[in-house]
């Protein structure tokens, strides 16, 4: 089973990826608050982005997020390790995500 703390250096690379010189550009104007809700271990992630900087990323919840991805810490931690394709997970359902498409499509880059 995952811990807190590999799911925490997981979200750590997405962080990671918004200093990214190939996809800064892509997120100068993204002001979002993204939340990661990790089924098997019963608890959620808030990454607040404003201008494509992360403001914060913390264990929080919040009742109306931009994004909102439920999935399993596991799956993951695959998908960042390239091991699963976003695309099949979601389309499996192992990865829910809720937002508008605009958001979700950018955040398939983040993945």
């Amino acid at each position: 089973m995952t811990t807190k703390k590999e799911i925490e250096e997981a979200l750590d690379l997405i962080k990671q990826k918004f200093d990214d010189p190939k996809l800064k550009a892509r997120f100068s104007s993204f002001s979002k608050n993204m939340q990661f809700t990790f089924t098997d271990l019963n608890t959620a992630y808030l990454m607040r982005v404003t201008n494509g900087e992360v403001e914060s990323l913390k264990e929080e919840s919040i009742d109306s997020p931009d994004i909102h991805v439920t999935i399993e810490s596991g799956i993951l931690i695959d998908i960042l390790h390239k091991k699963m394709n976003p695309m099949k997970a979601y389309t499996t359902g192992k990865l829910k995500a809720k937002g508008k498409l605009t958001d979700l499509l950018k955040l398939q880059k983040l993945l």
